[in-house]
C-alpha cells in the first residue's frame, strides 16, 4: 500500500484535515514533533484495553453457564447483551459526531466503556452482569467505530492504511486476552480461587484504567493545540441512503454479524462436544486473532486499490466453504486449525470492503460505518440467539454454526453478483 507508515506524515502537507483534524503546515519540524503520534497511540491503547471483554467470554461462555446456572437460550441471551447495547448507540453516532467533533465523542465511548467493565467486576449477579454487559456493548461498538474515524481524520491522506491499523489493535488483544483468560481458568480450578475472582476482578482492573486514561486523549490535544483546530460537519442521513452504501452495509452484516456469532459459540461447541482437546479454546480464539492480525498487516502494505475485486468476491466463498467442512467433518484437532485457516481467508473481505467508503468527511464516514455496525449487530444478535435455540432444540450446534458460516459464502456470492469492487462507493472530496 502506498503512502506513509502509521504514525508519520510528510511536512510538505498543507491544509485542513476533516472531522476532529488539524492544519498540518511546512514547518521543516522533525517527525518526532508530530502531534499526532502521542494521540494515535492512547486511542490505539485504549482500544486494546477495551476489548478484553468482547475476547474473554467466549472462552469463559462455558463456565458462565455453569456458574450462572444457565441454559443454553439463556446462555446466547447473556453473550447478545453487548450487542443489544450496541444498537441503541450505533443509530447515535453520526448525529454526535456533526455536533461534538469525532475526539469528544471517542472520550465519551471510552469513558462508558470504562463504567460498564466496572458495573461487570462490581456486579455478582446475573443481572448486574448482564446490565454492565449492555453498557459495554452500548459505549464499546461505538468506541470501536469512532476510534477508525478519528485515526482517519488525523490522517485523512492514509484512509485504507489508518482504518486497518484500527482493526489491527483490535486483533491484537484477540491475540492475548484469549490465552490469558484459559490461564486464569486454570488457577479457578483450585479449590482457593473461586471463578467468581477470576471473572470479575479483571473486569474492576482495566475498567478502571480506561476511565482514567481517557483523560489524555483531551490533555494531549489540549497541549498541541489541537483541541482548538477541531471541526464540525452537518449530519446528513442521506449519506447511507444511497444503494452502494445500503450494499456496504449488507456485505457488512454478513460478514461481522457471522465472524462475531461463530467467535462467540465455537469454544461452546468444542468444549462440550470433544472430551479431549488438543488445541485449547483460548489457545484457538488467539490463532484467529493472530492470522485476523497476520493478513491486515499483509493487506496494510499493499499498494491502495490492488487485488481489490478479488479481496471482495474469493475470502468468503473459500474460507466459508473451509468451515462448513471442519464444522461437519473435522474432529477436535481439525477444527482448532481449521477456524483459524478459514479467518485467514475471510479476514481480507471486511477492510477491502469499508475501503469502499471513500469520504473525507468525518461525520459521513462515521455515519455509514456506524450503520453497517448496527446493522451487522442486529444480524450478530440475531445469530448468537438462532444458534442457542438451534442447540437447545436439536442438540447439536454444528446445524447452527452452519448458519453463521453460511454467511461468509453469501457475502462472496453477493460481492461477485453485485460487481462490488469495480468502482468506488463514493468519489474522494
Amino acid at each position: 500500500m502506498g503512502g506513509n507508515r502509521p504514525g508519520q506524515y510528510r511536512t510538505r502537507e498543507r491544509g485542513t484535515m476533516g472531522g476532529d483534524g488539524f492544519t498540518a503546515k511546512s514547518t521543516g519540524a522533525h517527525r518526532s514533533a508530530d502531534p499526532r503520534r502521542p494521540l494515535t497511540a492512547i486511542v490505539l491503547a485504549l482500544q486494546m484495553l477495551g476489548a478484553y471483554p468482547f475476547t474473554v467470554l467466549p472462552v469463559f461462555a462455558h463456565q458462565l453457564q455453569q456458574h450462572f446456572s444457565l441454559t443454553e437460550s439463556a446462555l446466547g441471551f447473556l453473550l447478545g447483551c453487548s450487542v443489544m447495547g450496541s444498537l441503541v448507540s450505533l443509530l447515535l453516532v453520526g448525529p454526535a459526531t456533526g455536533r461534538l467533533g469525532a475526539r469528544r465523542v471517542l472520550q465519551v465511548c471510552f469513558a462508558g466503556l470504562g463504567v460498564g467493565m466496572l458495573a461487570m467486576g462490581m456486579g455478582r449477579s446475573l443481572a448486574a452482569f448482564e446490565a454492565g454487559l449492555l453498557l459495554v456493548g452500548f459505549f464499546g461498538a461505538a468506541a470501536g467505530v469512532m476510534s477508525s474515524t478519528y485515526l482517519i481524520a488525523l490522517y485523512p491522506h492514509l484512509k485504507r492504511r489508518m482504518l486497518t491499523v484500527g482493526l489491527i489493535s483490535i486483533a491484537l488483544p484477540g491475540m492475548v486476552f484469549p490465552l490469558l483468560a484459559e490461564r486464569l481458568l486454570r488457577m479457578a480450578e483450585r479449590p482457593e480461587i473461586p471463578f467468581a475472582d477470576v471473572l470479575h476482578v479483571p473486569f474492576l482492573a482495566l475498567g478502571t484504567a480506561l476511565v482514567v486514561l481517557q483523560c489524555g486523549l483531551s490533555l494531549v490535544a489540549h497541549r498541541n493545540g489541537h483541541a482548538a483546530t477541531e471541526q464540525r460537519e452537518p449530519f446528513e442521513l442521506r449519506s447511507v441512503l444511497g444503494m452502494p452504501a445500503l450494499l456496504v452495509i449488507a456485505l457488512a452484516a454478513l460478514h461481522a454479524g457471522s465472524d462475531n456469532a461463530i467467535w462467540q459459540w465455537m469454544p461452546k461447541y468444542m468444549d462440550s462436544t470433544f472430551e479431549h482437546l488438543v488445541i485449547g479454546t483460548g489457545t484457538m480464539l488467539a490463532l484467529v486473532s493472530g492470522v485476523y492480525f497476520f493478513s491486515r498487516v499483509v493487506l496494510a502494505s499493499l499498494p491502495e486499490g490492488i487485488g481489490q475485486r478479488a479481496l471482495l468476491v474469493l475470502p468468503g466463498l473459500v474460507g466459508g466453504s473451509v468451515l462448513l467442512a471442519v464444522i461437519w467433518l473435522g474432529g477436535p484437532l481439525a477444527v482448532g486449525l481449521g477456524y483459524p485457516l478459514a479467518a485467514l481467508l475471510y479476514s481480507l473481505e471486511y477492510p477491502a470492503l469499508l475501503a469502499e467508503v471513500r469520504s473525507t468527511s468525518a461525520t459521513r464516514f462515521s455515519t455509514i460505518y456506524a450503520a453497517a455496525v448496527w446493522v451487522s449487530s442486529l444480524v450478530n444478535l440475531l445469530e448468537v440467539n438462532l444458534i442457542g435455540h438451534i442447540g437447545e432444540r436439536t442438540g447439536d450446534l454444528r446445524i447452527g454454526l452452519t448458519v453463521g458460516a453460511a454467511g461468509f459464502v453469501a457475502f462472496g456470492l453477493l460481492a461477485l453478483i453485485s460487481g462490488l469492487g469495480r468502482r468506488n462507493m463514493a468519489p474522494e472530496g
